[in-house]
């Protein structure tokens, strides 16, 4: 993935997280709202592990 790709899915990923916060019934459940900063470190680590799928779906199966 290039890097636009990549910048483009962690604004995607951290916005899609933070609407999920904002619901009623989530912040209800959960013993806190994450900080913003909370917020683009789950982001990157979603889109860390996305990019871990493509590259290793690019590469032969045994």
């Amino acid at each position: 993935m290039d890097s636009t790709q990549v910048q483009d899915l962690e604004e995607r990923i951290e916005a899609a997280i933070a609407e999920l916060f904002r619901g009623k019934r989530t912040s209800a459940a959960l013993p806190m709202r994450p900080s913003g900063h909370i917020l683009e470190m789950m982001a990157k680590a979603a889109t860390a592990v996305y990019e871990a799928a493509v590259e290793a779906s690019k590469k032969p199966h045994n």
